[in-house]
């Protein structure tokens, strides 16, 4: 497992460096191509391909040594591939809709929800746990709950480091909890995907050398929602809102950018904008913290300050992760704390002119 995830650090770091000295313009995302671009030069967003490859290497070694897990291992890598695949395929022609993109994640979360019986079996809320013994109720929500999740971390990808980090932290608790629990499938594919995704971060943070790219993205918030719904699955003693709480930033995130962009800015849900909390913090935080506006600083600087309120959700998800209430208790309060933030950023931090264009 160790030698596994050090090899997936080597060869994901290998890839990223083999993208920005050979083939940087390839893989290319062109300078403020969109609302939520903040770069200053063409940046290869494959940093995806790398932590992929990596994965897929560490299976290699686990094929080699001969380890028992490696068929459930290569089943995880097939399921994960459509999802990747949509993202990547973006990444490189810029043509994938979000629709398409969003069939590739579904085939993805399904495959994963028949070969691995990565399912949804309890909410720890009576009433609700009774839904789950209809499967057709239970498969249909697992597929959409895998799906929401892989999105979710593709919306928090907006700094350097931001996704990375996120993701490193939460797949660190997960395995922290696996390994309480003596769940060393998951425990081994957390530390494999850990190694994978320090073998981007040091080239993405804090310079920006390189991207993660929605298929990077796409492949990290898979692999975060199969390996926590297995965990909960597997294991009655993990409480069922151990995910919720582990993830509640990206979940969140996703849920509030869904309500602000449909009920308060009436446009579609899915249309990106500059007003996700991470951009306020570095339109308005960020810069009266630096006292300056230039974005070579600005950028890295905003991604701590989110980890930090990613930590609220992540810290408590570890010291109580058997503790439902408790767990219920956090996840209320980091979304009064976060929604708090954001609005208190929006009536007094943001110019009237950027105001009144949001809300």
């Amino acid at each position: 497992m160790v030698l596994a995830s050090i090899f997936s650090f080597i060869v994901s770091a290998f890839i990223c460096f083999l993208i920005i000295r050979f083939f940087p313009y390839f893989f290319n995302d062109p300078v403020k191509a969109g609302t939520q671009k903040f770069h200053q030069k063409p940046t290869p967003r494959a940093g995806g391909l790398g932590i992929f490859l990596g994965t897929f290497f560490a299976g290699m070694v686990l094929l080699i040594k001969g380890s028992p897990l490696v068929k459930l291992y290569w089943i995880f890598i097939i399921s994960a591939f459509p999802a990747f695949f949509g993202g990547l395929v973006e990444d490189i022609t810029k043509k994938i809709g979000v629709k398409e993109r969003f069939i590739f994640i579904l085939i993805s979360a399904s495959t994963a929800t028949v070969l691995l019986d990565s399912i949804v079996v309890r909410a720890d809320i009576p009433v609700i746990d009774s839904l789950f013994e209809f499967h057709p109720f239970a498969f249909i929500l697992t597929v959409f709950a895998i799906a929401g999740l892989t999105n979710a971390i593709n919306i928090i990808d907006g700094f350097n480091g931001l996704a990375a980090g996120v993701s490193i932290s939460i797949l660190f608790a997960i395995a922290y909890v696996a390994y309480l629990n003596n769940d060393f499938f998951i425990l081994s594919i957390s530390l494999i995907i850990i190694g994978g995704i320090l073998g981007f971060f040091i080239f993405n943070y804090p310079f920006g050398l390189i991207f993660l790219g929605d298929g990077g993205a796409y492949f990290l918030g898979f692999t975060i929602a199969v390996l926590s719904i297995l965990l909960v699955k597997n294991h009655p003693e993990v409480s069922a809102w151990f995910p919720i709480a582990v993830a509640i930033y990206p979940i969140y995130e996703t849920l509030f950018s869904i309500y602000r962009r449909k009920f308060i800015r009436k446009t579609s849900p899915t249309a990106p904008d500059r007003f996700h909390l991470h951009t306020l913090f570095y339109k308005t935080i960020v810069k009266k913290l630096l006292r300056t506006s230039n974005p070579v600083y600005r950028n890295p600087t905003t991604s701590p300050l989110i980890w930090s309120i990613n930590m609220i959700g992540v810290i408590p998800a570890v010291i109580f992760w058997d503790e439902t209430l408790i767990l219920m208790l956090f996840v209320l309060l980091f979304i009064i704390v976060y929604t708090q933030i954001y609005f208190s950023i929006i009536r007094s931090k943001l110019p009237k002119k950027t105001k009144s264009k949001s809300f």
